[in-house]
């Protein structure tokens, strides 16, 4: 079959893979590089040489990201090429220097001098974590929102907004209010999909030695099928005969096939046109995203002011937004940070910044990929990408390619590799 993969992102990538085997496959990217959200870069270090960061995606696991950890391992990325991360936490108030809290975790405090701050934000966040998890454990109903799950626990206002929204509006950059009405489920994923191995402990995720980029490399590199770069696709149209691409250089190419690999409002825009598609393109409206600025700096301007209270990350709260700065000093042997700073002043010494468009969890977006999935494969148009899983996540762009090659491609071996225990 003839198959358009538009977007060379890594849901993109992972799909072109997949269907790369049997079918004859064109790819279309609309910037000059592929990857989307993945963005490697080199920063220099004192003692390791050049070293490579992830300014965009960065944070693995292989017990919540199994297809993602599946793709690195038929790509030859094996454990040897990841590096643990306890993911501990500091919240901070703005304009205050004692933090609100500090996670722990033992034994490795102790012996790096850090300080753990527990008391009423330790056990009013932990409450609403055992909660997200039953939860989570139950199968419960993802219209569930953060409110909604911590309304019950009658917490002081104080720490329901410092502690809980924050915690949760820190993995977006969004506003509190937003974190409130964000589906628990997918609000606490991090936490509840990845726990600790016992009270005292940080979660622990992983990160690749050789960048993310490793990943969008590697996968380039095994396709046959050409990427045509620079080359967006303008819209869809439908004949008789199949899916049509409206490329930005005036080509317009009848497929068996096309998979839009795109973050649901521009597959919106390519679908407008088509009466037949109208459904989907409404169900893809549906979808909200927020503006994210990411910089890669050595300034720790955003860090605690007792150095024995940095954390992996520190989440800063000025009441209306809450961002993070994560500490990579543990990872590359000298302080380098990364931090959102949409809605916080640039710091000094900026090594890179990158700006995105960040998938914000909302019950209408759940409830939209519900009904999203009733069109997968109609007029021969299928959708891949992180929204339609409930947590913004390279896992997501991954299983979401998955599902959609099962249909198209369901005998391929590259398929068994991924879903072969």
């Amino acid at each position: 079959m003839r198959i358009a993969i538009i977007g060379a992102g890594i849901a993109g990538l992972t799909a072109a893979w997949l269907l790369d085997e049997d079918h004859d496959l064109t790819v279309y990217e609309a910037t000059d590089r592929p990857g989307g959200n993945i963005r490697t870069i080199g920063v220099t270090t004192p003692t390791r040489g050049t070293v490579p960061v992830d300014v965009g995606a960065q944070f693995l696991s292989p017990t919540a990201y199994p297809e993602h950890t599946a793709l690195c391992r038929a790509l030859g990325i094996t454990a040897d090429d990841t590096t643990s991360v306890p993911l501990t936490t500091t919240l901070l108030r703005a304009g205050q220097d004692e933090p609100l809290l500090v996670t722990p975790h033992a034994p490795d405090d102790a012996t790096a001098g850090r300080k753990p701050l527990t008391g009423p934000a330790w056990e009013a966040l932990g409450a609403f974590l055992a909660r997200a998890a039953q939860l989570e454990a139950e199968n419960g109903p993802e219209t569930t929102t953060v409110a909604d799950l911590a309304g019950p626990l009658s917490l002081p206002d104080d720490l329901y907004r410092h502690a809980v929204l924050s915690w949760c509006a820190s993995f977006v950059g969004c506003s509190l209010e937003q974190a409130a009405r964000m589906p628990a489920r997918a609000a606490a994923s991090w936490a509840t999909r990845t726990p600790p191995e016992h009270a005292e402990a940080a979660p622990i995720w992983h990160i690749l030695t050789t960048g993310l980029a490793a990943v969008v490399h590697r996968l380039t590199a095994a396709l046959k099928a050409p990427i045509r770069y620079n080359t967006p696709a303008r819209r869809i149209s439908l004949s008789a005969d199949g899916p049509f691409v409206h490329s930005a250089d005036g080509q317009n190419t009848g497929y068996d096939h096309v998979v839009l690999a795109l973050p649901a409002p521009q597959a919106a825009r390519l679908l407008q046109h088509s009466p037949q598609l109208a459904a989907a393109a409404a169900h893809l409206t549906e979808f909200t995203y927020v503006p994210t600025t990411v910089a890669l700096h050595r300034d720790p301007r955003q860090m605690p002011a007792d150095r024995a209270h940095w954390s992996s990350a520190n989440i800063t709260s000025d009441g209306q937004w809450a961002e993070t700065t994560s500490w990579l000093g543990p990872l590359l042997g000298t302080d380098v940070f990364k931090s959102w700073i949409t809605h916080r002043s640039l710091p000094d010494d900026v090594i890179a910044t990158s700006r995105f468009q960040q998938l914000l969890p909302t019950v209408p977006g759940r409830r939209a990929a519900a009904q999203l999935a009733a069109c997968q494969g109609q007029y021969g148009i299928h959708y891949v990408g992180s929204y339609l899983h409930d947590a913004d996540s390279q896992q997501g762009a991954v299983r979401s390619a998955l599902e959609a090659a099962r249909s198209l491609t369901p005998h391929s071996t590259r398929l068994q590799a991924l879903t072969t225990p």
